[in-house]
């Protein structure tokens, strides 16, 4: 398997809190999912974690209250971040390094293949 490649561009993380990690992850599982870049059979790690989430079938019955949530919550953590490190380094490092820097941006898709409309962000003055 080929190595990532590291890009040093990348603007350290802001913070180092639980549920900015998350939002981290989420978002940039987002764009991996609608990049064109990232193989099809890696796209099916996050979707196949929302089929658990959705399914009847648990390992741990829903009907006992957190624990249950609990469960689902760590499979879906676990197959963002194991889809998040199988993408392609160099696309999880252009997307990382927008998301941490704050812009705005839309992935669009043509005959061509992936076209990213980067819209810097508003500053308030």
């Amino acid at each position: 398997m080929a190595e990532k490649m590291k890009n040093t561009n990348v603007p350290p993380q802001r913070g180092i809190g639980f549920f900015r990690q998350l939002i981290e992850q989420v978002r940039l599982s987002w764009a991996l999912l609608l990049d064109n870049r990232v193989p099809l059979v890696v796209k099916l790690i996050p979707l196949g974690a929302i089929a658990y989430i959705v399914s009847p079938i648990d390992l741990v019955p829903d009907i006992f209250l957190g624990l249950g949530q609990l469960d689902d919550l760590g499979i879906l953590m676990a197959a963002l971040t194991t889809f998040n490190s199988l993408a392609p380094g160099y696309v999880v490092e252009e997307h990382l390094a927008r998301i941490r820097a704050g812009n705005v941006y839309n992935i669009k898709r043509d005959k061509a293949g992936t076209v990213i409309d980067v819209k810097p962000k508003r500053t308030q003055e």
